[in-house]
């Protein structure tokens, strides 16, 4: 019952629904209602599956080569970009040679372009690859394209992606270290993007730059500034090294080529030097046309650069330097500080040593006075009024006591950077120019130095190019311009001959008598020859010869001093007679061309006595 009545109530609830009324359609054409199943077919194919490969062709592990992995660096998947580096980095550390040789340009073009990628794994990869490509080949190789990488690098430096930026120091980094020459011939296209990167240029009512900040970037202002200064320190570098080894060039070459000209009578033909034939020109009298002599950085380009970076060095420091300092007395700074400092006084040390190759070649101080007028006076006031500096170093305890767990902070000397700061001064007062000298300020270097070789250890010989490029710089160039303004010298060379007298700190050791021989040898420096220390020194020097081994230039050292300062050294010679002779022909020579002619050289060290001559 109770079914049959609830159908009936849908019955009439259908009923009482307003019925729509369907519109009659035509009937469709004949045929539209039938499939049509005329449409044909095509095979799948997978090319890089199916084709074959050639069994000598180099692949990688999912059997591609490398055409085909060069073509996906530049898919539009950041997975398939990676993984053909990887692959490509895979390929290239076994089977470098081959690829290189067919494959560079290629390779260059396509591995460069991904320091712009905009993933850092692919970025970082990248350049793993593209140090395993350049370290094998060499410059005469990599010439040709070297330009391409030079466009990406500046690409990369000047991206305005923070992350693109900071890796492209990196970039940097690589071609550094495997092709600085080349670095160096186009460093006129690098150099100002690091101005780029620390600052930025005023309006124009206010010409010139300031310094930036980073204020989106994981590293602070004063990391980011030691990361380009390093960076700027390895181009620098680069630069010198280029216009060094350009100079040693045109020297040899100058004793194999013979140019003639109208002035030339005659030529020497009994040198060891073979001769080169070369075209006659006598309508030009100049004749270093066939030498390369242009400069990668003319002075011109560095006064214009070191203009604008000076200043943002110094405004850097500021920022980190300590306010509150009285006059030379020890200044405590950060670690950060330091690095900073180092990296500061590095740049200003190339500069310096960029205008020193420069003027070797030319015979002029005039760029070295541009430098002293322009800058000494800003790095006297930054940096040497708070001269000498120390750091603090944090060190974590090891034991594990609640009251232990605190950092204990010590103060340790920053001795490279306080030994660049005396070089620095020390070459400034070198510079012929007007003007007296700060007694007060030298007495202070002097003391400085004096304490730092009396408690030199094995620990500081991180430092020691710094000092041997000061004692240098101080003895053999601005020695006669301190005696000139009553600035003695004595008490430092003493200690330099104590200090090489006692138990040889080998490096240390070597480096000292070096100076000492320089000294001797250049017979301007008559102030220090006249210093009692000197000349007993002088009088010692016989004792070389009676060691197990000797130097070839000692030997020829000694032969100029027997000349020269007969007096200081005749009665050690006479005394030991003998048995130098006896040991020339044991002793071993270390450097000589000719050993037999050395030792015969130490045997008529001796011809003052007799007139006897050995040959």
């Amino acid at each position: 019952m109770g079914k049959n009545n609830r159908h009936q109530k849908n019955l009439k609830s259908e009923r009482a629904k307003v019925k729509l009324k369907a519109k009659k359609t035509k009937p469709l054409p004949k045929g539209l209602n039938v499939t049509d199943t005329s449409f044909k077919v095509k095979k799948i194919v997978i090319r890089e599956q199916l084709k074959q490969q050639n069994e000598s062709e180099i692949l990688s592990r999912r059997k591609l080569n490398v055409k085909d992995l060069l073509s996906r660096l530049q898919h539009y998947n950041s997975s398939v970009r990676q993984e053909a580096v990887k692959e490509l980095k895979e390929i290239l550390q076994q089977y470098s040679t081959e690829i290189l040789s067919s494959q560079l340009n290629a390779l260059l073009q396509g591995i460069a372009a991904l320091s712009l990628d905009r993933e850092k794994d692919i970025r970082r990869d990248s350049l793993k690859v593209l140090n395993l490509i350049l370290s094998p080949i060499s410059s005469e190789q990599l010439a040709p394209y070297f330009d391409v990488l030079i466009s990406y690098l500046c690409c990369a430096m000047t991206h305005i992606a923070p992350n693109i930026k900071e890796d492209s120091l990196m970039f940097l980094d690589v071609i550094v270290q495997n092709c600085a020459g080349l670095l160096a011939k186009s460093s006129h296209k690098i150099l100002p993007n690091f101005l780029d990167m620390i600052s930025k240029l005023n309006v124009e009512s206010q010409p010139g730059r300031q310094l930036t900040t980073n204020l989106n970037s994981k590293n602070t202002s004063v990391k980011w500034r030691i990361k380009v200064l390093s960076r700027l320190c390895s181009i620098l570098s680069s630069i010198v090294n280029d216009k060094k080894s350009q100079q040693t060039k045109n020297l040899i070459n100058d004793n194999k080529v013979i140019h003639i000209g109208k002035e030339l009578k005659y030529i020497l033909i009994h040198d060891q030097f073979k001769k080169q034939v070369c075209h006659i020109n006598f309508d030009t009298n100049d004749t270093s046309a066939n030498h390369n002599s242009e400069s990668v950085l003319t002075f011109k380009d560095l006064t214009k650069y070191v203009n604008v970076l000076m200043p943002l060095m110094f405004d850097s420091w500021i920022e980190v330097c300590p306010k509150d300092q009285t006059s030379y007395s020890d200044l405590i700074i950060s670690n950060e500080a330091s690095i900073l400092l180092k990296n500061i006084l590095d740049v200003i040390y190339f500069i310096i040593e960029y205008i020193n190759v420069l003027e070797s070649s030319s015979n002029t101080s005039e760029m070295s006075v541009w430098l002293k007028n322009n800058f000494q006076n800003s790095v006297l006031k930054n940096l040497l009024v708070k001269f000498p500096y120390s750091q603090i170093k944090t060190v974590q305890r090891t034991r594990k006591r609640q009251e232990d767990f605190a950092k204990m902070e010590l103060n340790t000397k920053c001795l490279e950077q306080n030994l660049q700061i005396c070089h620095i001064y020390v070459w400034f007062t070198s510079v012929h120019n007007s003007g007296s000298l700060d007694k007060e300020l030298c007495n202070h270097i002097l003391d400085y130095l004096n304490e730092s070789l009396e408690s030199w250890s094995s620990t500081d010989n991180s430092a020691l190019p710094a000092l041997i490029r000061t004692l240098r710089t101080l003895f053999l160039k601005a020695s006669k311009i301190w005696y000139k303004n009553h600035i003695n010298l004595g008490n430092t060379l003493k200690i330099i001959i104590s200090t090489y007298s006692q138990p040889p700190k080998k490096e240390l050791h070597f480096q000292l008598f070096n100076i000492l021989s320089e000294i001797i040898l250049d017979h301007n420096l008559v102030e220090l020859h006249n210093e009692e220390a000197f000349q007993d020194f002088v009088s010692s020097l016989p004792d070389l010869l009676l060691r197990k081994s000797i130097y070839d230039n000692t030997i020829q050292m000694l032969n100029c001093i027997a000349l020269r300062y007969r007096k200081w050294i005749e009665n050690e010679l006479l005394q030991k007679r003998e048995a130098i002779i006896e040991n020339a022909k044991n002793i071993e020579i270390i450097g000589s061309a000719d050993e037999k002619c050395s030792r015969l050289t130490i045997c008529n060290l001796f011809h003052f006595t007799d007139s006897q001559v050995y040959y």
